[in-house]
């Protein structure tokens, strides 16, 4: 981790609301509307010491939970509100509550139907759309550029019957005001199943995917793609060395993240490296150890979370959790451990001082779960199944995984996981969690949930099966009904990098704040949020219901770090207000480019 800080939190608790969305403290989330939170002394980063309220066990559903359970997974619907979609893809749209989703485009023989496979749901209004891109974005890779627009890299072969045609090298942005996708640009290679991530220039890496679904071949080049020229051709990428040993056949979304200088992280499978941002290799990634005998990429879908960063150094840490047998044997158990790599600066090079991490699960066996990384730094780890690989249809994956973990990065190393209460609904194949601006967790999706996944008792078959569409949301203890938390009233609705700035809060009864920290919007699909970032502030408390934030400095992440996020206050006990969104702006950079 790049802090040493232990925050001493109990096993948390996380509920899963009944009954719709939680009063808000407002009525629409957007820039510079009041949300909430307070102050005094100063605080750094890490946060002060936290003391996590006790747990309590809310439970509505008896059945296959384990005794040992610490706290909950208070589980139920939100109800008379369902997905547009099943959520092979979720994103935020930013400064909104308003959802992108993205479904398979099911063959009219399939039986699921023929709707169209994209929608937008936004929880305020409750309004439901679907509308059909003009290529198929099907298993494309998904972020959110600076200019605060999704953007989808590749997709799927056309679907005559919904007049999509054929997305595999398209390069397309949503656009929120029309509810359509427009294409941009054009790949050199079909990409199914690639990983995009915008560098510290802000152009566009692009990495993986193969020619088409569960097909060969895959590529031996990267692209380069610049939003500021989008129709040029893209630039062939070479891969490093130790990246391409480990890739396999397919190097099927592989996972990439910038480093707080801009450079880069190249992981896939089991191996990988880092290079700069002009793809100059500087160090591999140490080998996982000899105990590890799982795989991790799709379809033994590890779910991939990074940790959050902060001041000083912003170092980068990332977690994989489970995955699945590599031989393919559909009934062998999936992996119940995690691995964990601290990463640091060390002269021109880099140290992985401890290496893999390797921690027990609480013995719950997990392939294709879904990651949330929490304002407060911990992580969510929720759905997917017990056995088997990723993909559709009977056969895939079998007993579907009712056990919510919670991961504490701030705790000794087998101290860290803490067990949920119940969750009744099976999240496995095209399932998608979102951290949502209230700062509860949106949980979606399913396209193999039928009674084949060997539900525990008490689990509820979708009413759709196998598809679903319910919604739920889950809830972390420390922001549950009733906990004391911190309320933005005011914050400005943009800021420039490096600039200090005040936020007025309202917080009952406490008089100071925590910490800080920004949350970059959510483009989660196939179990990797691909925008995922939080980062801690620094913070001073100046005034009771006034506290200052420091914008992060020039050149952290370069350009890849502008455009739409959300700010959270954090509390005592580790709690954390709803999110406003802001805008991190920078003078020498207009719409991406250089002033």
């Amino acid at each position: 981790m790049p802090f040493p800080a232990i925050f001493n939190t109990e096993d948390a608790r996380v509920d899963v609301e009944m009954g719709g969305m939680a009063q808000s403290t407002r009525s629409r989330y957007a820039p510079g509307a009041p949300n909430g939170c307070p102050a005094s002394a100063s605080a750094t980063f890490p946060p002060a010491v936290w003391a996590s309220p006790q747990p309590q066990l809310q439970l509505q559903n008896d059945g296959d939970l384990d005794d040992q359970a610490s706290g909950g997974l208070h589980s139920g619907l939100i109800q008379n509100l369902t997905a547009p979609n099943v959520a092979l893809a979720m994103a935020n749209i930013p400064y909104t509550r308003r959802y992108w989703f993205l479904e398979r485009a099911y063959g009219p023989g399939e039986g699921l139907g023929t709707n169209p496979s994209t929608g937008t749901l936004d929880l305020d209004s409750r309004e439901k759309l679907q509308f059909n891109a003009i290529f198929n974005p099907g298993c494309s890779g998904t972020i959110i550029l600076p200019d605060g627009h999704l953007h989808t890299f590749g997709g799927d072969v056309l679907s005559p019957v919904r007049n999509l045609q054929d997305g595999r090298n398209k390069i397309m942005a949503f656009n929120p005001s029309s509810t359509a996708m427009v294409q941009l640009g054009t790949m050199q290679k079909n990409r199914w199943y690639p990983s995009p991530i915008v560098l510290s220039s802000g152009k566009v890496l692009i990495v993986g995917g193969s020619n088409a679904c569960l097909l060969p071949p895959t590529w031996p080049f990267a692209e380069l793609w610049d939003p500021a020229t989008p129709a040029s051709p893209t630039v062939n990428v070479t891969m490093p060395a130790n990246f391409v040993k480990y890739m396999g056949l397919y190097n099927w979304y592989p996972f990439m993240q910038l480093l707080s200088n801009g450079d880069i992280l190249w992981f896939v499978e089991k191996g990988g490296a880092i290079t700069d941002g002009n793809f100059n290799h500087i160090v591999d990634l140490p080998p996982f150890p000899a105990s590890i005998t799982h795989c991790t990429m799709f379809p033994k879908t590890s779910s991939i979370s990074v940790l959050a960063m902060g001041p000083p150094n912003y170092d980068l840490s990332f977690v994989i959790f489970g995955g699945g047998d590599c031989s393919g044997n559909l009934t062998a158990p999936a992996a119940s451990t995690s691995l964990r790599l601290d990463i640091s600066k060390c002269g021109s090079s880099y140290c992985f001082t401890k290496g893999w991490e390797v921690e027990d699960m609480l013995g719950v066996p997990r392939v294709m779960g879904d990651s949330t990384l929490l304002p407060n730094g911990k992580v969510l780890l929720h759905g997917g199944a017990q056995f088997g690989g990723a993909n559709a249809g009977e056969g895939w994956s079998t007993k579907a995984n009712f056990q919510s973990l919670m991961y504490d990065p701030y705790k000794p190393v087998g101290q860290r996981y803490s067990k949920m209460d119940f969750a009744p609904i099976a999240r496995v194949y095209h399932s998608a969690n979102c951290l949502d601006p209230s700062g509860k967790v949106l949980v979606a999706g399913c396209e193999n949930c039928g009674a084949y996944q060997q539900l525990a008792p008490n689990m509820s078959l979708s009413p759709d099966a196998p598809l679903e569409h319910r919604l739920e949301w889950a809830v972390p203890a420390e922001i549950a009904p009733g906990v004391n938390r911190p309320a933005i009233t005011y914050a400005a609705p943009a800021v420039d990098r490096g600039v200090t700035i005040t936020i007025s809060y309202s917080y009952p009864g406490v008089d100071f704040i925590t910490g800080a920290v920004l949350a970059a919007p959510c483009a989660c699909t196939h179990s990797l949020n691909m925008n995922q970032r939080v980062i801690f502030l620094e913070v001073e408390n100046i005034l009771q219901g006034k506290v200052a934030i420091t914008a992060p400095p020039p050149g952290l992440f370069g350009q890849a770090l502008l455009g739409p996020h959300l700010l959270f206050l954090l509390g005592a006990g580790g709690t954390y207000s709803e999110g406003v969104w802001i805008n991190i702006t920078d003078p020498a950079v207009i719409n991406g480019g250089s002033r």
